[in-house]
Parts: structure tokens; sequence; C-alpha cells
């Protein structure tokens, strides 16, 4: 079963994404009910609205407004920006190619921010500059467009870029929790002087791995995949993340797979094979809870490194400090310099 029907959005953050449409001009409520969405929903900052419902009304709001990012920017981004850049940008042969060249495709059109790209010995950074006089409609635009190229450039790679930091020119808004997600649970710091991403300088040189092809089909689902987690995949998939997380969060271990299996009612050898259906593994997504933890931890100036490497399940900090930079490319301590934070 597709993720789209498992995933939602907190209300609060789907209201400040329409913040630059015009109600006068375009029947709201109407488009919102023409898509399953009670225009109640918005007000109800406990609600959460399923991505596949409002997938299909940015689908319909772009399409009526002639603008893909629904008059959030200072200009209208006309139909056909998104998969104009796209289709140019594929052919380029590495990653590192690919952010040059959406540098150069979006600065084209001087429209509310201006982009930069730069590294910075083993980082790289992504950043935006506000254009004098040319408003946004609400903060959310940052997010929006930060998401679709980091998400982008992961799709373009077939891997999930792992953010170091993320800074952001303003002050934490109402649907902050929202931020695991959207940057796959990246250190975030607001009311920054500047607008960035930034991460690994290895994943600069990895291979393009779409064509033309596939990114006709990543356009046919856009935008639904700036929601979707690059390693989200089936039901189990996000079920075992789940309970390795909470076991994990309640007594510090990782389960076992036969443990896991127990708790599933299905053999192990079954479970094996549904997750490889579902193209991951047991192994896999216990790295990936151990990676998140590690990271949530090592944003925390107060946690040695030797402790962070304890709350990760390893008895050992080299084994934690082998581990860790495979994950990102980086030692714990380099990752830690990475955040501005200073280690102990």
């Amino acid at each position: 079963m597709s993720t789209e029907h498992n995933i939602t959005i907190s209300s609060q953050l789907f209201r400040h994404s329409l913040t630059g449409v015009d109600s006068n001009q375009f029947d709201i409520e109407h488009l919102l009910k023409k898509c399953s969405i009670e225009p109640s929903a918005l007000a109800d900052s406990s609600t959460r609205i399923p991505v596949d419902k409002v997938v299909m009304f940015q689908r319909y709001l772009s399409g009526i407004m002639n603008d893909e990012l629904y008059g959030q920017l200072y200009k209208p981004t006309r139909l056909g920006n998104f998969s104009f850049m796209a289709l140019s940008i594929v052919h380029a042969k590495t990653l590192r190619e690919v952010l040059k060249r959406i540098v150069d495709f979006y600065n084209l059109f001087e429209n509310s921010f201006s982009y930069h790209f730069e590294e910075k010995g083993n980082l790289a950074e992504f950043s935006l500059k506000h254009l004098p006089g040319q408003s946004i409609a609400d903060d959310y635009a940052i997010n929006s467009v930060l998401t679709i190229i980091h998400r982008f450039c992961c799709w373009l790679i077939n891997e999930r870029i792992l953010l170091n930091q993320v800074k952001l020119d303003f002050s934490p808004p109402c649907y902050r929790d929202e931020y695991r997600y959207i940057f796959y649970g990246a250190p975030v710091l607001f009311n920054q002087e500047q607008i960035s991403i930034s991460f690994a300088s290895g994943y600069l040189d990895y291979l393009i791995v779409q064509n033309e092809a596939s990114v006709n089909n990543y356009l046919r689902r856009a935008p639904l995949d700036i929601y979707l987690p690059i390693d989200a995949a089936g039901r189990l998939t996000i079920s075992v993340r789940q309970q390795i997380k909470q076991a994990f969060s309640q007594d510090g271990q990782l389960l076992t797979l036969s443990k896991l299996a127990e708790n599933l009612a299905l053999h192990p050898q079954t479970l094996r094979r549904r997750l490889k259906s579902e193209g991951t593994s047991f192994e896999v997504l216990k790295a990936q809870v151990r990676r998140d933890i590690a990271i949530h931890y090592l944003s925390q100036a107060e946690t040695r490194i030797e402790a962070v490497s304890e709350q990760c399940g390893y008895s050992e900090p080299s084994a934690f400090i082998r581990a860790f930079k495979q994950w990102t490319g980086f030692t714990p301590l380099q990752f830690r310099k990475g955040l501005d934070i200073k280690s102990r």
C-alpha cells in the first residue's frame, strides 16, 4: 500500500501554505470540499490532514492560479517552471553539477530570493538571500523552497541526504513540530542571520541515477514527493521503524529480529521477506533509528560523545564513531563542530 495514505500533515502547516492565496479571487472553501477536506479543519490546530488530499488540493490550486507555489513568492512561479528545471538538470553527472545548475536556473527569475551554493571544506551549503523590495507571503515559502530542492536532490541520487544543520531567519512557527519530518530530523536553528541547509560535501560526488523518463514520473506525482520520507516504503516498514524507536525510547534496547517478529505475529523469515519486498531490511531500519538518535543527542551541547555512544546502544565509543562516519561521512566530533556546538 502506498505511504501517502498513511502520512498526514498539520492543519497549521497547511493553513500557512495558503497565506498567499487571495480568498476573494479564489473559492478556497469550495476547493477544499472538492478534495474532501473540511474547511473547519484549518481552524483546528489539533487536526491532521491526509497528504493525498493535500496533494490533490495543491494540484487544483496551482492549476487555477497558474502558480506552482500558490502566491508564496513575490511573482508567480508559472506552471512548467519546475518541470523545465528538472528536465534540464537530470542530465548533470553529479550532485555538485545539479546544485550549480539549480542556482543558475532560479537566479534567472529574480523572484523573492537569490540562490547560492558553496563548498566549505567538508561541508556543502545551499543558501537563500532575500531580494530587496520583494516580500514573501509567509515564512512557509522558505520551508517550501528548501524542501523542494532538498527532496529533489535526494531523489536524483536515490539517497537520503542527511542535513547537518538548517538555518532559518524567522522565529519558530506554530507548526514547528513538523520540522522533524520536513528536514528528516536535522537540527533546525531559528532567528539566524542566514537561510541555509548544509550537509557532508561527500554527497556532491554522488552520481545522478535518474533520467528523463523517471523525471516525468516524478512530475506526475508532484508535489507528493516533497511530503514523503525518502526512505518511506510500505505499511510494514513504517510499523517496524516505529516499534524499534518505541522500544529504544522505553528501555534503551534495540529489538532483535526474533522479538520484533513475535510482536508482529510473523515468522522471522517472513518478516525479512516482506521488508525486502518493500525495499528495506531489519538491519537498515535499525541503523536508521540509531543514526537519528545519534544526530538528536549530538545537537545537545551538554551530552558527551561517550554518552551519545551509550544512548545509541554501543558499548565501545570507537564502534559508534566508525558507524556514525559510515552514516554521515563525519566523525561525531566533526559533525558537532559543523553544528557550531562546543563539544565537551
